[in-house]
This record gives C-alpha cells, sequence and structure tokens, in this order.
C-alpha cells in the first residue's frame, strides 16, 4: 500500500509482486537503481530490504527521507520533481563513496552475460572465494551472485514476452539459459507466480510490459 505523495524505497525482489492502482488516473515516478547502487548512495545493507515492504523513506532515510519527500510534494510538475531527485541522488553519491570495485565488477560481468556464467568463473577472476563474494554482495546487493544471475537470465525472457514474442519462441531459446524446461519453468513461476504458459495467455500485464520496456 502507498498513499498519495508518498516516497518509498523497495529492496531487490526475488518474489513475483502484483501491483494495483486505482480506477482514476494514476502517476509516479520510477527510479531504479543498479543491483548494488542502494549501499553505495544510502548505506544500508541491501539484505534488510530484500524481499520486504515497501519501505517508506523517512522510516528507511530518516531526516533526509522526510526532507525529500516534503520538498518533492510541495513542487508542480513531473519536470521539477525529476529535477530534484537527480540533483538529491547526485549529491548523495558524491558525498557517499561505498562503492565496492569486487561487486561492481560481478554485477557488470553477470548483467553482460545474461546470467551465463559459472560462479568459479567469478571465482578465479577475482581471486576471491565464493563465501566471500557472497558477504560482499549480502550488503552490497542483498541476493547472493547466483540468484542475482537468475535474476538476469529470467530478464532476457521477460523482455522478449514484452515485446510480444511467442512463447513457442521463448520455449526454443529456453536451453540457452537454463537446464532444461522444468529448470524455466520454476524459476518463472517464483518470478511471476504463473507457469510460462499460463502468464503468457491468460495473465494481463501492461504494467509489467511497459516497465520491461522502458
Amino acid at each position: 500500500m502507498s498513499h498519495e505523495h508518498g516516497f518509498y524505497f523497495v529492496g531487490n525482489r526475488i518474489k513475483s509482486t502484483l501491483i494495483h492502482s486505482t480506477a482514476r488516473k494514476t502517476g509516479f515516478i520510477g527510479i531504479e537503481f543498479a543491483p548494488q547502487s542502494g549501499f553505495s548512495l544510502f548505506g544500508i545493507p541491501m539484505h534488510e530490504t530484500v524481499d520486504e515492504k515497501i519501505f517508506d523513506s523517512e522510516a528507511l532515510f530518516g531526516r533526509w527521507g522526510r526532507e525529500t519527500r516534503e520538498v518533492l510534494g510541495n513542487l508542480d510538475g513531473v519536470d521539477r520533481k525529476v529535477s530534484f531527485i537527480q540533483d538529491e541522488l547526485v549529491r548523495l553519491s558524491g558525498r557517499n563513496r561505498r562503492s565496492n570495485d569486487v561487486v561492481d565488477f560481478c554485477v557488470r560481468t553477470l548483467k553482460l552475460a545474461h546470467g551465463r556464467i559459472p560462479i568459479k568463473e567469478l571465482e578465479r577472476t577475482t581471486g576471491y572465494t565464493r563465501r566471500y563474494l557472497d558477504i560482499l554482495f549480502k550488503q552490497h546487493v542483498g541476493l547472493s551472485p547466483k540468484v542475482l544471475a537468475g535474476i538476469f537470465r529470467f530478464q532476457i525472457f521477460y523482455r522478449k514476452w514484452a515485446q510480444g514474442l511467442s512463447y513457442k519462441f521463448l520455449k526454443e531459446r529456453l536451453y540457452d539459459y537454463y537446464y532444461d524446461q522444468a529448470h524455466f519453468s520454476k524459476e518463472f513461476k517464483r518470478m511471476t507466480g504463473h507457469s510460462p504458459r499460463e502468464f503468457m495467455k491468460d495473465v494481463p500485464s501492461e504494467f509489467g510490459r511497459r516497465l520491461a520496456l522502458k
């Protein structure tokens, strides 16, 4: 649940999410961070926000969240609001330098490979053990490298669906990303709450389609 003129934060998720809105015209400004950027900006361990509720900005960020929400609520027009929050995030980025080169490298590598890279390869390339990478990712991302790789794999198929490609086409490509059809169906249902065929034929998700095509 969210309220008009609210300011919220949602952590990385590996569960299906269903979004409803009122029948009247509704608008919102969404800001998507790179998987590891939330910690870099706000210093909040990301494992505390994974798969949890929508966090109110004041409860999560304290004074900064309250003041930012108040200013946004008093600004007229989307352009002014976007410009203000952009300036605030740039300011935070310059003040808080909590990024980690190892995490940045691993996230970038996983994304470029669409999740199709063994974690052992990350161990070999970085020189760190899987256990140490998991510890770093827990703080900076909230998810392990393996789980994040699964999200990147799923996003490939979700974006193809958003482009209007058929289930038959996706089925032909799944072996490039998954062990077998059962593996694909299990991961797809975990992310969407539905089987691939059911989701593509029976689930209306124009909101999800627009987000995937942005």
